[in-house]
């Protein structure tokens, strides 16, 4: 019974903060709107719609970096967001170099292409169908062979593999991360004093493909490579209480 109730309770409870964010963002208060959507999160209740109101809330009030990462975990969520997509355009057309996101690995470009439209549960789902079908058509044949059958169930079993494929690069995909400042040093080593290799501005979306202390080595969408301070850099996922978010706020209050 308490565990009913405290359900209920926590539902109406994220009910009452999304309709306060919405009402507060339809008022035009987006600092309101920010602060309840922001505590949401930080209540870990991550879904899209979330997400995505967040990210307008913050491209209202400027914060282009913000928005660029909530509407990226928006995606993430749910890649078929076309709003959160045509949004998530609009704002990177808005930072000052424009840059695309990093690509994924080699063989996500060349053989999974087109699954940039699937959810990992999708991919899932998919996988358990083909899978059980191959192997259900295969023993059928047992009792009723027919000619196609082990052909259906060869290629029914290979996409089962390929749907396997594109569930672990979802389950397991390169850490994004958006910069959130302007003229941000990436450096050929850790150290202050090392050469800065090349800069990045608001709202740029890097691949981090190695840590170490406070330092993160970041890819860009054209490849390049270095070392930056983590503290300039907004996570997207998992979101870590929105930490640069919160940070805005505090400048304003």
């Amino acid at each position: 019974m308490n565990i009913v109730m405290s359900f209920i309770l926590g539902a109406a409870a994220f009910s009452t903060t999304y309709d306060d964010g919405m009402l507060a963002y339809s008022n035009e208060n987006f600092l309101e709107s920010v602060e309840r959507f922001e505590e949401l999160v930080y209540n870990r209740v991550y879904e899209p719609e979330v997400f995505y109101n967040l990210g307008n809330a913050y491209y209202r009030r400027g914060y282009l970096a913000p928005a660029i990462a909530n509407y990226e975990r928006a995606l993430m969520l749910d890649p078929g967001l076309g709003i959160a997509r045509e949004n998530l355009r609009r704002t990177v057309v808005r930072t000052d170099q424009g840059l695309p996101r990093p690509a994924g690995s080699g063989v996500e470009q060349a053989v999974y292409f087109w699954h940039d439209g699937l959810t990992k549960s999708a991919s899932m789902t998919l996988t358990f169908l083909f899978w059980i079908a191959g192997w259900s058509i295969l023993a059928l044949r047992v009792w009723k062979s027919k000619p196609y059958m082990r052909r259906v169930a060869a290629v029914s079993l290979l996409l089962a593999v390929l749907f396997m494929g594109s569930w672990v690069l979802k389950a397991n995909p390169p850490e994004l991360a958006v910069a959130n400042g302007n003229k941000i040093p990436v450096r050929y080593g850790m150290e202050p004093s090392d050469t800065v290799r090349f800069e990045l501005f608001e709202g740029d979306r890097v691949h981090i493909d190695e840590r170490i202390g406070d330092w993160i080595r970041v890819v860009t969408a054209d490849g390049e490579r270095g070392w930056a301070r983590e503290e300039y850099f907004i996570a997207v996922w998992p979101p870590y209480g929105a930490y640069g978010s919160r940070m805005l706020i505090g400048e304003d209050g």
